[in-house]
This record gives C-alpha cells, sequence and structure tokens, in this order.
C-alpha cells in the first residue's frame, strides 16, 4: 500500500494475509516444496513427513479453544495436519507486536506458543510437528534454550527462514501467466521486507576502482 498506513508494516497478521493470500490463487501449489527445507535444532529435514503428500484445505486463524489462533493450518490428503507459525522477528519484537495488535498477554513467549499448538487435536488425532517461519535465524536456539520447551517439542518444531522461502520461489522455473505474477509479486513484496539473502556489496562499473589488501586480507 505504497506505506499509506505505515503503523500496519510490521503486523505479523499483514504478512501472513500478503503472502499466503497470493499462494492462495495458486491452491498453494507450491507450498509443501517451500516448506520442505524447514529443519529441526539437530538439522533434521521436515521432506520426508511431507513425502507424497498433498494438501487438502489451507486456513488461516482458526480459532481453537484454550488454545488461540494459529496463523495456518494445513490439512492433507491423508487425514494428517500441521500449523505453520509466522513471525517477522522473534523475542521482545513480537511480544511487542502481539500487544499492539490486541491479542492476549497469557503466553507470547515461543515456546510456551508453539507447545501449545502442539497440542492442537483435529478429529482425535494431534500433529507431529509445526514449521516456524521466521526472520530470525536464533529462534531455533532461543527456543532450544528456553527452560520451559521439553525435549519432545523441540524436536517437533521446525524452522524455515524467509530467506529461504523468497529464494526458493525465485528458482522456480517454467513460470508464465497468472502464476508468473503471483510469484514475482510475493517475491517483490518479500524483498521489500528485506527478507531476502545479502549478495555482497554492488558498485557502478563504469568507475575504475582499485582494491589494495594488506596482510593477512592480501593472499
Amino acid at each position: 500500500m505504497h506505506n499509506k498506513i505505515p503503523q500496519l508494516e510490521t503486523w505479523e497478521d499483514i504478512l501472513t494475509s500478503n503472502v499466503f493470500g497470493l499462494l492462495e490463487l495458486m491452491e498453494y501449489k507450491y507450498l509443501l516444496d517451500l516448506i520442505s527445507m524447514a529443519r529441526n535444532h539437530k538439522n533434521d529435514s521436515i521432506e520426508n513427513k511431507l513425502k507424497d503428500r498433498k494438501i487438502r484445505t489451507v486456513e488461516l486463524w482458526k480459532y481453537f479453544k484454550n488454545i488461540g489462533e494459529p496463523d495456518i493450518l494445513v490439512k492433507l490428503d491423508d487425514g494428517t495436519f500441521f500449523i505453520i507459525e509466522v513471525k517477522y522477528f522473534s523475542h521482545e519484537h513480537n511480544k511487542k507486536n502481539k500487544h499492539i495488535e490486541g491479542s492476549n498477554e497469557e503466553d507470547n513467549t515461543e515456546d510456551g506458543q508453539l507447545s501449545k499448538y502442539l497440542n492442537i487435536e483435529i478429529d482425535k488425532q494431534k500433529s507431529d510437528f509445526i514449521i516456524y517461519l521466521t526472520a530470525d535465524y536464533q529462534s531455533i536456539k532461543h527456543i532450544k534454550d528456553s527452560k520451559s520447551t521439553s525435549k519432545e517439542c523441540l524436536n517437533s518444531i521446525y524452522h524455515i527462514h524467509w530467506d529461504k522461502f523468497n529464494e526458493y520461489l525465485g528458482k522456480i522455473e517454467k513460470l508464465e501467466g497468472i502464476e508468473k505474477n503471483i510469484v514475482n509479486k510475493i517475491i517483490k513484496y518479500l524483498n521489500y521486507k528485506g527478507f531476502e539473502h545479502w549478495n555482497g556489496f554492488s558498485y557502478n562499473k563504469a568507475y575504475d576502482i582499485e582494491i589494495i589488501t594488506r596482510g593477512f586480507y592480501e593472499n
């Protein structure tokens, strides 16, 4: 919206709506491939847990009594489901944003919130993992260091960085028509948010720049 409402810039619900609302227009065609890159604190991949499965439905902010509203509920064709929790960053940044959005203060820490969502039960069964999508490379370390996170919950929390999410979209081949427009729109938005890998400094090649190194950097 070109900063027309600047106070909304860091609201995680706006981020969730913008990205996943656009993916919905493609029926979440690439979503499972996107999150298959997620890994837990032991660096185990989530890919095998998603193998040969397909998305049945995706629902944003579904309310569960005594638990809350996880950002994204994904139901699969084999009757299983999982949660995607979306953040900008973590720790105090998220707490402040949640307060601004008017949510309850009872449980805003990542570890407590994610553990709660792992207890969600649908048709008498729970999910055995949750996806944590953030822009903070230290999120899993913070959760791992928390005394309130059980080992069982920790093993079930898989993290994917927004940079990786963005990078995958940029590598999708043979896009055309509306799909190409949608993916490019998401990439443009994520780049605007700063969710992209740093590719080094750039300079105008029209200028002759001489770089002189000494000592350790000379070789």
